[in-house]
């Protein structure tokens, strides 16, 4: 057949068939690539088709609802109403009055171009007259014609005014016909205003066009190559109800945001969506754009609580978020389990060790104590924040032996000599220990209360549940009652605990005993290659991160620099002989009955592995030296997430957070209430205040220190509070301690309050305020008409009759303690300063109870209260 088909001249061979062949393909191909570009690939249009049907639907159930929730019997009483009010238009009287007024108005309209006419012949009159009286001439006759046209202007504007008085009596009649069904109208307006609201919502919904949504951000980032570039985010285009108060639970992707208050700062029109939550920002499917099918995509859209850790991205250098409360615990977290002692991380390289002092132990406790604690810190105490280095026995004496070393070199001894401890009464040290404040940082016991509402794996002091099998009474006693004595930067605070409230103290602690017994273990502790080895083990593992260790201040970090590890690929991750979990399991991690642990080899699923048992990967060729953490769960995941957070990937300066002076007032005043642990007993900024858990009555706690503290108190007061504490509140058993807080140190506090208030450090004289005489008689008259003394008693007065929550401070301290002008503000309004206060609110809706004394004026007698409180203190 071919050779038959050579023989034919190509002039005359016929191609039809491959023509329509290939015709064929190319049509078939053309319609496959059409289909391919307008549907498979545009799957946002089905999204938006499905979105706008959804919302129409939802939009026309909220009106149908509406039109339902009106009463029928309401309905047609008021169209009754119209109806009558349209047919009163039809009688006599209004009618005439519509007749009358037109032709009244025909007659006004003649009048007044008959008056406008006159004004016109008027004018030119007198030019004429001025003309004529200018060049000299009897202008006489042109006066009275002027005077003539004046007349008939008057007489014009008599008519004139003759008849609007006639059409305003017709319009009275004409009005109350006429506004009865304005009247009538606008009540079935106001009944359908409701249901007539989502009229413009649904007519947009139904007229939307399918559009691609985006939004640009010039110059946002940095390449890998240093150069800026923009970034695009389409999220939108498929993301549409993220505003819509309709699609609150309404599924994905039609959601509305689940925090619209965030959104308020961070507007996604302007800001996109991928700066938070990652993802692929031009992509246009989802896939693609969450970055699940796209392995080479680095940053996928993040999830759960890791959505949060972007925030770090523009506020590293802040560790409270307002709205982003699980990503400020995760901070907490990680600044609380002193990961920054082995780890570089970004914004932790001047925070404090975490961990007492370890120069002088053999003061405080035994050998075979430290050797124990050593080997497993939580087979002593459970919620120790102290991690387990699974050191062998050998590891262990040899550790025990150094610090035993240094121990006996310190040269510590208690203030009164050894022995000098005579005991105490058991019962009155252990109403002190859960009286003056000692629950609020340890726990003893069965009592986990505070523990409980704190919610974390760890106790943020030490557990002294077996304290009597840990330290000598001696030590106790003098730790007690000079904490700073042992070491002088621990974090303990004074209880200013007499000498006999400490005996009755110590007494009671020295019956918490650990009732197990222990085989005592022979240890060579003066063994020199021993000691030499312990020391040598101790900058291995980099215990000097968090303890103070004598000739071993300035180490480094022993570990890797966290501050890009949320950017490290999974390829470089060593997993070690884990079992691997399949990619689409529901968890990252998962333990058989027999013990063998199996992990997603995902980046998530190593870093779970790894704060679940960061031995998990070892191998005879992989060494791990790690502690080992018994974090919760949760923990871990909010870790992890913080993890996540940490990378070198930072917006261009335009987008981020600035931090401002009083950002960083905040931040210093943050992390020293944390390192402090005064949120263990004040609610600062939405968090802590746990021991109030231990009260019934929340007056007998701490107060809270409102955002408003700063404005509060004067900056004098508060310096000699935080160095002496005196007491405000005498009906409290517990104490605020003494913390010996440095000059520095209460800087940052008196700044950290003043910053929260917004405002600026001031030092000025306040006993020099001067209070206006006219205020001090009604001072003292709403004084006694509010009975401000019944929850402010002064002097020695009967505390017993009211409940701790209904007491307050003495006004009497006002004069040296509050700011004049916060005074006036709290009487005016004190919810708005503090919500949720006891103290009530005297000028309800800005309204004052006493219409009389000064004029009933709500801040004129505020004033006159300030007065007469700022008064009671002066004369004291």
């Amino acid at each position: 057949m071919l050779e038959q088909r050579a023989r034919i001249p190509v002039e005359q061979r016929n191609y039809a068939g491959f023509y329509l062949a290939f015709s064929a393909l190319l049509f078939l191909g053309t319609v496959w690539a059409v289909w391919d570009e307008v549907r498979i690939r545009r799957p946002w249009k089905e999204y938006q088709t499905a979105y706008y049907e959804t919302l129409y639907a939802r939009l026309d159930s909220l009106k149908r609802t509406a039109l339902g929730e009106i009463d029928p019997e309401e309905i047609a009483r008021l169209e009754a109403n119209e109806r009558a009010a349209k047919d009163a238009l039809k009688n006599d009287e209004y009618r005439e009055a519509v007749e009358k007024k037109n032709a009244l108005l025909e007659e006004l309209d003649v009048a007044t171009r008959e008056w406008r006419f006159a004004r016109s012949r008027s004018d030119a009159a007198y030019y004429q007259y001025q003309k004529a009286f200018l060049a000299g001439k009897d202008a006489s006759d042109l006066k009275k014609e002027v005077e003539r046209h004046d007349a008939e202007i008057a007489d014009y504007a008599r008519q004139m005014e003759k008849l609007n008085g006639q059409i305003a009596a017709y319009d009275s009649v004409i009005n109350r016909y006429e506004d009865a069904v304005q009247r009538s109208q606008a009540d079935l307006r106001a009944l359908y205003a409701k249901a007539n609201s989502y009229d413009l919502k649904l007519e947009k919904a139904r007229e939307a066009p399918l559009d691609i949504k985006q939004v640009i951000l010039a110059d946002f980032e940095y390449t890998p190559f240093t150069e800026i570039k923009s970034r695009i985010d389409r999220c939108q285009t498929c993301h549409m109800g993220w505003a819509e108060d309709v699609m609150t639970d309404a599924p994905q992707p039609f959601a509305k945001h689940p925090l619209p208050e965030l959104l308020s700062i961070h507007n996604p029109e302007s800001f996109g969506c991928t700066p938070c939550h990652r993802g692929q920002g031009p992509a246009l499917t989802k896939g693609f754009a969450h970055g699940e099918e796209d392995h080479y995509w680095e940053t996928p859209i993040l999830k759960g609580v890791e959505i949060y850790a972007t925030c770090n991205t523009c506020h590293s250098e802040e560790t409270v978020l307002k709205h982003a409360k699980p990503f400020t615990q995760a901070k907490q977290l990680v600044l609380e389990s002193g990961c920054f002692g082995c780890h570089e991380i970004k914004g932790y390289s001047d925070a404090p060790k975490i961990g007492p002092s370890l120069n002088a132990l053999t003061g405080k406790t035994t050998p075979s104590w430290i050797y124990r604690w050593v080997q497993d810190p939580r087979a002593y105490n459970p919620h120790t924040r102290m991690p387990n280095f699974k050191f062998s026995d050998e590891e262990a004496e040899a550790v025990t032996a150094y610090l035993v070393s240094i121990g006996n070199k310190s040269g510590y001894s208690p203030l009164a000599p050894r022995g000098a401890y005579r005991g105490g009464s058991i019962q009155r040290g252990r109403e002190l220990f859960q009286s003056v404040g000692c629950q609020a940082c340890h726990v003893a016991g069965q009592d986990t209360r505070v523990r409980d509402e704190r919610g974390t794996s760890y106790d943020i002091a030490p557990e002294l549940t077996r304290v009597g099998s840990k330290v000598n009474p001696d030590w106790l006693f003098d730790w007690i009652r000079n904490p700073r004595h042992f070491n002088p930067t621990t974090r303990m605070p004074s209880l200013r605990l007499t000498d006999d409230e400490a005996r009755h103290l110590v007494a009671y602690l020295m019956t918490l005993q650990d009732d197990r017994r222990f085989p005592s273990p022979s240890l060579d502790l003066s063994n020199p290659d021993k000691i030499v080895r312990g020391e040598a083990l101790i900058r291995e593992y980099g215990c000097a991160g968090c303890h103070e260790i004598k000739g071993m201040e300035n180490e480094g970090k022993v570990s890797v620099n966290l501050s890009d590890f949320g950017r490290k690929k999974v390829e470089q991750m060593d997993f070690g002989n884990t079992r691997e979990l399949p990619h689409d399991a529901e968890f990252d991690y998962a333990e058989d009955p027999d013990g063998t642990v199996a992990v997603k080899h995902t980046w998530s699923g190593w870093v779970y592995g790894k704060l679940k048992n960061a031995r998990l990967y070892v191998t005879d060729r992989i060494v791990q030296k790690m502690p080992v953490f018994t974090f919760t769960d949760e923990e871990i995941r909010l870790i992890r997430a913080f993890l996540v957070s940490m990378t070198r990937d930072v917006p261009l300066p335009t987008y981020q957070h600035p931090v401002t002076k009083r950002v960083a007032d905040l931040e210093a005043g943050r992390r020293l209430t944390v390192h402090y642990n005064c949120i263990q007993c004040h609610m600062v900024e939405e968090r802590g205040g746990f021991i109030r858990t231990l009260y019934e009555d929340p007056g007998l706690g701490p107060p809270p220190l409102p955002e408003t503290q700063g404005a509060k108190v004067q900056e004098q007061w508060l310096h000699a509070f935080l160095k002496n504490p005196t007491t405000v509140r005498p009906w409290l058993k517990l104490r605020m301690p003494t913390f010996q807080f440095s000059e520095d140190e209460i800087a940052k506090i008196q700044k950290y309050f003043l910053a929260m208030s917004k405002q600026d450090f001031e030092l000025r004289d306040y006993t020099a305020t001067v209070v206006e005489a006219k205020y001090l008689a009604p001072g003292r008259q709403l004084f006694e008409l509010y009975q401000c003394a019944k929850c402010h008693p002064t002097g020695s007065a009967d505390l017993s009759e009211l409940s701790a929550s209904d007491l307050a401070p003495d006004l009497a301290l006002a004069y040296r303690r509050l700011k004049p002008e916060w005074i006036v503000e709290w009487i005016i309004d004190p919810q708005k300063l503090q919500p949720g206060t006891r103290m009530p609110t005297f000028f309800y809706e800005g309204v004052a109870p006493d219409q009389e004394t000064l004029g009933g004026d709500v801040r004129e007698q505020a004033k006159a209260l300030s007065a007469h409180i700022w008064n009671l203190g002066k004369r004291k």
